[in-house]
This record gives structure tokens, sequence and C-alpha cells, in this order.
């Protein structure tokens, strides 16, 4: 659902704009990439009534981060297939520890730092490893974000799951050695993982699925229209145990990090004749925390999500989405809102200069605010033209700026087709002075909270700690 804007009547700093840098020339064994067909389209965000937070206070000088290490070598049959075979989840203990402190998870600095970019599943196969590092460090960047499932419901790894046998479009042919490749060369890892919004699994699995209630259409699976996607029962605990299986498999590949897209309700109008078939009595925003714990319990590895724009400035579930982020903290390690102006595009159009990093700025602020020091926050920005103001290495550099003052860690940035030439001409020119983050205040309550805890396990020892016992003779 969206609505109308207020303009916001408070004086606004201008962004201080530095000297173009140009040099937007991309690695030659990349150009391949700029005439893929589009694997799904730019996320918008909520568009709601804006309020005034405080001023940013001044950032401190960035530190470097360190490189992450290498995991074992697995197969990924091996690894895959011993993450799902296990008879139970491998849960926290709870000796000793404390109800908020089994649940944490370990952010590595360079974790914490994450600069980086959205990779779609056929550009991650299309570049392999080595020409996706090169794309990465040579934007001065560190993270890649890969989808292992997608908005159009294609599974890229080859998953144990029996319900997903219908998505899996395998692009990542040995997901372990891809993965293990990246981290040795010091890239972080972020497995994308699309919840509920799949144009696949609710026609093959109906009982899982949001159903019309529209005149001459009762019992139909809910389609806002033919060119969206249908969409999963977030009530319905099986699609629960779905999403905990992929985020264990996710962890057994070697990935860094899980980050769930779409953990939420739909809000449109479309949805007053939308049935939930699995609803109860319990608020979404309880539904979705009880969907968040189990994945929690479920793997070693920090849990990050993504969440509308609109959540970083108002607190509670006004939209409906379940997203409320003070509730889901306990749970979630790192959270990602999408600060893009053209889901915004009403907001701030008052603000002549820099509006893109005026609402970075202000929404994150605002979130780190509410959420206090520990969670990590890593925005991610817009890395393509539509509904920007202009389009230009300053609007990326604006962004990066608005992120680090608003109290980010690090940052990501967006692009369906994964072409990020004018995002190079941002981080390499006029963003490139402000790159890495300081993480300020926030490092001391971080290495408070984490000390004496183990850091996740390597993939081969989760592997042989899901490993099912070997029969007895």
């Amino acid at each position: 659902m969206q609505t109308s804007a207020t303009n916001m009547s408070e004086p606004c700093n201008k962004l201080v704009r530095a000297a173009l840098v140009l040099g937007l020339c991309w690695p030659s064994a990349c150009a391949s990439t700029l005439t893929v067909t589009r694997a799904e389209q730019p996320r918008t965000a909520v568009q709601s009534t804006p309020v005034q937070p405080p001023t940013a206070a001044a950032a401190a000088e960035p530190v470097a981060a360190p490189a992450a290490k290498a995991p074992a070598s697995v197969t990924e049959t091996e690894t895959v297939a011993a993450a799902v075979s296990a008879d139970e989840s491998a849960t926290r203990s709870t000796d000793s520890k404390s109800d908020a402190d089994r649940y944490l998870d370990i952010v590595s600095e360079q974790g914490q730092r994450a600069r980086g970019l959205y990779i779609n599943a056929p550009i991650a196969r299309r570049l392999g490893p080595a020409r996706l590092i090169e794309m990465v460090k040579g934007a001065g960047l560190d993270a890649v974000v890969i989808d292992v499932k997608d908005g159009a419901g294609r599974v890229s790894y080859a998953s144990q799951i029996e319900e997903l046998a219908g998505s899996k479009h395998i692009f990542l042919l040995d997901a372990p050695h891809y993965i293990q490749q990246l981290k040795a060369a010091g890239i972080y890892t972020i497995a994308r993982i699309v919840c509920f919004s799949d144009p696949v699994l609710p026609k093959a699995y109906p009982d899982r699925a949001i159903l019309e209630n529209r005149p001459g259409h009762e019992g139909d699976i809910w389609e806002k229209n033919a060119h969206r996607n249908t969409w999963l029962d977030p009530y319905n605990e099986k699609n629960h145990e779905l999403l905990v299986g992929m985020a264990k498999e996710v962890e057994a590949i070697g990935f860094d990090e899980v980050q769930l897209d779409y953990i939420r309700f739909p809000v449109d109008a479309a949805t007053k004749f939308a049935v939930f078939p699995a609803q109860t009595d319990k608020p979404r925003q309880d539904v979705l925390v009880d969907l968040l714990r189990k994945i929690d319990e479920a793997i070693h590895i920090p849990l990050g999500v993504d969440v509308f724009g609109v959540s970083a400035f108002h607190a509670g579930d006004p939209d409906g989405l379940g997203q409320v982020i003070e509730a889901w903290a306990k749970h979630v390690e790192v959270f990602s809102p999408m600060l893009y102006v053209k889901g915004m595009r009403e907001w701030m159009k008052q603000v002549k200069e820099g509006r893109a990093g005026v609402l970075v700025e202000r929404g994150v602020k605002l979130m780190r605010q509410r959420l206090g020091p520990m969670p990590v926050i890593r925005p991610f920005l817009q890395g393509f033209a539509s509904g920007a103001d202009y389009y230009n290495p300053e609007f990326i550099a604006e962004q990066i700026r608005g992120a680090r003052s608003g109290g980010a860690d690090g940052f990501l940035f967006w692009n369906p087709d994964s072409n990020y030439g004018m995002v190079k001409g941002g981080t390499t020119g006029p963003a490139r002075s402000v790159m890495p983050f300081p993480l300020d205040a926030r490092k001391p309550a971080r290495d408070a909270a984490w000390s004496g805890r183990e850091p996740a396990p390597e993939p081969a020892a989760i592997a042989r700690e899901r490993q099912p016992p070997k029969p007895t003779s």
C-alpha cells in the first residue's frame, strides 16, 4: 500500500560535494554482464509519512578491515546432504548462558564493515569466482550478496530439500568450491534467500499458498495481477521448516552470512482479497519472530534481514508488514534497510541537493537509535538510475557518505542486473576516502557481548556434526 508523503520543514544540511573522479572503465572480462536479461525488477519500499530525526553526529577516521579466512575444502554433495540428513538440528546450549546470550552469533570485523554488491546467480555463474573477485575488488569493495533463492523462485545450488526439486536452476555448479575461492580472496560472502514471495512453490504446493476470496475466484492461488508473484503463506509452519532447511544448507556450503529477503506479509490494495489458510490469532510480528528464532537456533553464522526503508523511520508495524525491527533484534545480527530514492520518491523533496544521501543518513540514524550498538546496520543503497534525481558517481558517493554519517557499519549496492559501472565510478572516485566506515563505540559493546564465545565452525565441521550416527553392528 502506497500513500503520499508530507513534506518535512526542518532545515537540511547540504552534503559536501566532492570533485567527481571519473574512470568508469570496468574489467573487460565483465563486459558481458551489461546485456543480461533482468532476473527480477528493482525492489521498492512502501511510502509513508516521514518523521523528523535528529542531527547526525560526526564520524571518526576509517580503519582497515582484516581479510576473511578460507574454509576447509568440502564437496557440495557431501556438505549439503549432511546438512539435511541429520536427525536433529544443532541447537544452542543454554547451560550457563542467558536466553539473550544463546542467540548471539559473532559477526567478524570484516562482516561488520562489509561493503559489497548484490550479484544475481546467472551473473555469478557467468563471471566465475576469478572475475567476480576482480569485479568486487576493482570497485574497492570486499563483499558479495549472491542469490541462493531469488525473486523468480529459482534455487541456484544443489539443494537436497524435496520441495525445491522443481525450483532448482543450478547456477552455482559447485557452490562450496565457488564460495571457498571468494573467501580465500578476502571476499565476505552473503547468501540471499527470498522467503515468501515466490512464483513457483505456491503453484506446486497450493495448500501452503496465500489464496483468493475474490468473487468467482474463491480458493484460487492469490495473485495481485498477472505480472506479480504468488506468495507462500507466512503462517504456514511447513514454509518455516523449508526456510530453516535452506539456512542450514547455506551454512554448510560455507557462506559467511544468511540474508533473508521478503520476510514479510504482502501489503497492497489487492490483499483485501487474500486468504491465509494457516492463519491463527498470533499477531503477524510474532509469526515472523518465531520464524527468525527457528532459523537462529538452527545455524551458527550471522543472520541478516532486508527490511523496507519505511521500517527505519516508523516504530511498530503501521503497514502490516510484520516487520518490527526491535522485536527482531534478539535473533538478527544484521539489518539492511532498503533506502532507495526510487521507492521513497516523495520523501524529502524539498531537499534540492544530495536528497539520496540525506534520506540514507536519516533512515540509518533513526534505526541505530532504536536498535542500539549491537546489531550491524548495513543498508542497501540504490545502484540503478530509475527514480534517481540524477545518476552519476556523485549520486553513489552521497549515499555512501549518508550511510557513514548516519551510523551504518557498511553498505551494499542493489542493481537487479548486477551492472555496477556507475557504482565503481563512485566508490573509486568521490567516496573512496570515506571507506571503510569506523565502528566507533559499537565495537567495544560488541566485543564485550561476544567475549568468550566461539566463532562459527568451519563448513567441514558443520557437515560432520550433522551427519547421522553410523549404525552399530
